[in-house]
């Protein structure tokens, strides 16, 4: 039997920070990600009970004020799938950084 295939496009890598979720009809949620691609983010969602159903569209962005002064931009994306401690969300337009 073979193992089931990996059907990630990109890299993960961990990474923790704070940030904002936006869900419809509710109130922002400051949750904690635990780790990040191009392609989306997992996000703990620190006891919170609500979780978004699979298919909403939210939008996310990291918490508080950037060095400028301003406040980082929202990120559209659309949860995928829940896990044991929080949501996957899949960017509706993945990002288009340059490769290192």
């Amino acid at each position: 039997m073979e193992p089931p295939q990996d059907r990630r496009r990109f890299m993960r890598l961990p990474f923790q920070v704070e940030v904002e979720l936006y869900c419809p009809d509710r109130p922002p949620y400051v949750v904690w990600t635990e780790d990040l691609s191009k392609g989306g983010v997992l996000l703990l969602m620190n006891g919170h009970e609500y979780r978004p159903p699979i298919g909403t569209r939210v939008q996310v962005r990291v918490a508080g004020m950037l060095e400028c002064g301003e406040r980082a931009p929202l990120v559209e994306a659309t949860v995928v799938r829940y896990t044991d401690s929080g949501i996957a969300l899949s960017f509706d337009r993945p990002c288009e950084c340059a490769e290192p």
